[in-house]
């Protein structure tokens, strides 16, 4: 896998200047460094692992969010997921970053369905994501629809608003 810093700065916990800076400007969050340790040592028991990208970790709610780019399979994500939660004591989702935002969000509000994706302008010159799903799926939902909101808007650099038809 493909990681913003050094490995050996990774598996050393000791940054040289390089990766400081990166850490220091905000490219990469010093949590983010525990959780590429854990994914580097995981590596030698997924292979799978060997042919991403990684992306991005953050806490959103009381989960942490892992976005890898190319290379894992969606089946195999389920796997690394349930190592990761294991080894980093949280549970964990991990996300295909992908260039289609449909695919990104299907993916964020998974178990529940996906009517469709609508992007509102309004007349201040903001943008609005407005994501439709089925009234069934509210169940999926009810909890954690702000954190669902919130972590798409992350992603996608919108501001974000789920409705049930």
């Amino acid at each position: 896998m493909k990681y913003p810093l050094d490995r050996i700065c990774v598996k050393s916990g000791i940054l040289c200047p390089s990766c400081q800076r990166k850490v220091e400007t905000g490219v990469v969050d010093i949590d983010e460094v525990k959780v590429m340790k854990a994914l580097m040592d995981m590596e030698e028991k997924h292979k799978v692992l060997r042919n991403g990208e990684y992306v991005k970790s953050f806490m959103a709610s009381d989960q942490l969010i892992l976005i890898i780019r190319d290379g894992v399979e969606q089946g195999e994500l389920e796997e690394v997921s349930k190592h990761l939660a294991r080894e980093l004591d949280a549970k964990v989702r991990v996300i295909v970053e992908t260039g289609d935002m449909r695919r990104l969000i299907e993916q964020v509000i998974s178990p529940a369905s996906l009517l469709g994706v609508n992007q509102v302008w309004l007349p201040d010159g903001t943008e609005i994501v407005n994501v439709r799903v089925p009234r069934r799926d509210r169940r999926y939902l009810e909890k954690n629809r702000s954190v669902a909101e919130e972590l798409i808007a992350k992603l996608t650099g919108k501001r974000a608003r789920i409705t049930f038809e």
